[in-house]
């Protein structure tokens, strides 16, 4: 935990330093979101897998730095999408500044991410993280489409491996690469199941979670129309035609009620310690399990948050 510490201290003051614009109401926008805080969890996945691997972690900082200005930027962007008010526990940027301040700031924080890239990394750190980007945006696009309407298993998992479990990939695949391994592809694949697992978790306390460990209100997503694995998990046991009225019409307190009551809340808790489970033997196996700490407390918190 000290480690982790250190590391996020550490990743405070780099992302205000490297964020360097010109124009000032960009560096406005820009303080706002990093100042109001958040896990750090893919810089540090970076950070610690690098580390785990024998490389030195300050070599990747840069660019797990130039990760998070990816993630902040997605925020940036799903805010106005969404219609965003609030966003960790204070106004969204969105709201503050307005939406098209905020969604050219976070064009500028994908630039400076992959000037970061072409400064400190190289041609296949770059290629793996501009994969990602695409990923991420694909994701999006596969759920608003979706925003309504049921979907299945399959359906789900395609869109948030897309839109969360893609930069989670990239950060321990980047970490690797940094640390001069060559099978980074297969950290990607571990950082993918990790991904899935945060995004189920976070799918979870949408239905359980409180507004003021949250940050935002509870059955936001469900309100919008959002159909994610808590839903999907006990969909055979409702209604169909109830629970797409409840989708489309955004009146969802019964149906968070009821998918709570069925198991559906439980039911995804389950399936992202399968997931953090899968990602851990993974790394066992490649790495063995005396040489992963602290990656191995980070990856495990994933499925601890407050339910």
């Amino acid at each position: 935990m000290q480690v982790m510490g250190y590391m996020v201290h550490l990743l405070e003051e780099e992302l205000i330093k490297h964020l360097d614009p010109e124009v000032r109401a960009v560096l406005d926008v820009g303080n706002y979101i990093v100042a109001s805080g958040g896990k750090r969890m893919r810089p540090i996945l970076s950070l610690l897998t690098c580390k785990a691997l024998g490389g030195d972690e300050k070599s990747v900082l840069p660019l797990a730095i130039g990760i998070e200005y990816i993630h902040v930027a997605s925020l940036l962007h799903d805010d106005v999408v969404d219609g965003a008010d609030r966003r960790r526990g204070k106004l969204s940027a969105n709201v503050v500044f307005g939406n098209d301040l905020c969604v050219l700031t976070g064009d500028y924080m994908y630039a400076k991410a992959l000037w970061l890239y072409s400064v400190y990394g190289n041609l296949k750190s770059i290629e793996i993280v501009s994969k990602a980007v695409m990923d991420m945006a694909q994701g999006q696009v596969l759920e608003l489409k979706s925003v309504g309407d049921l979907i299945d298993e399959d359906t789900y998992f395609s869109i948030i491996d897309r839109k969360t479990g893609a930069l989670f990939g990239a950060s321990m695949a980047v970490g690797a690469l940094v640390a001069g391994r060559e099978d980074y592809e297969e950290f990607y694949r571990i950082g993918l199941k990790i991904g899935r697992a945060f995004q189920l978790v976070d799918d979870a306390l949408d239905y359980s979670g409180s507004e003021e460990k949250l940050g935002k209100p509870v059955g936001s997503d469900l309100k919008e129309g959002k159909c994610t694995y808590p839903l999907i998990s006990v969909i055979e046991k409702l209604n169909f035609e109830d629970v797409k009225r409840s989708l489309r019409s955004g009146e969802i307190l019964w149906l968070r009620e009821k998918v709570v009551e069925l198991g559906g809340v439980k039911k995804t808790y389950e399936r992202a310690l399968t997931e953090v489970q899968d990602a851990l033997e993974e790394l066992y196996g490649i790495v063995g399990k005396d040489l992963v700490q602290p990656l191995e407390a980070l990856i495990i918190s994933v499925v601890k948050r407050e339910r």
